[in-house]
């Protein structure tokens, strides 16, 4: 009878594992927590939200970011790239990117005031199609 006591127990708990393994899944997650996991700003993470890379979950005046889609996003492609990455993508010289950038013909950002540029893997496909 011990035996089978532990057995349903250890069932039990093994079960209850993987409930809260569920539940720890199906967790949303705000802003703040995405931006520190994806290591960038909330601003930076609200732009992407706002290109529809990233679906969020409105509840109230609050949103909400489920865990699939940050593990989607995570996994995904790499979706902004440095200078180098993106010359490298075109087959450019660093040089060659800055003078895009400067000239308004590539879009780029900055995540700190005055930190490197980065862009947007979207907009050096947009490039390449161009051929700007």
């Amino acid at each position: 009878m011990d035996s089978r006591k532990r057995a349903s127990d250890t069932e039990e708990g093994l079960a209850r594992a993987e409930l809260i393994e569920n539940l720890k899944k199906n967790r949303l997650f705000s802003l703040q927590e995405v931006a520190i996991m994806l290591n960038i700003s909330v601003q930076t993470l609200r732009r992407t939200i706002d290109a529809q890379k990233i679906k969020t979950v409105h509840i109230g005046r609050f949103v909400r970011i489920p865990t699939e889609e940050v593990e989607r996003f995570m996994k995904g492609e790499k979706t902004i790239l440095t200078v180098k990455e993106a010359s490298e993508l075109i087959n450019v010289s660093v040089a060659a990117i800055r003078m895009l950038i400067n000239s308004g013909k590539i879009q780029a950002f900055r995540l700190a005031g005055n930190g490197p540029f980065k862009i947007s893997k979207s907009e050096v496909e947009r490039v390449i199609r161009e051929g700007t």
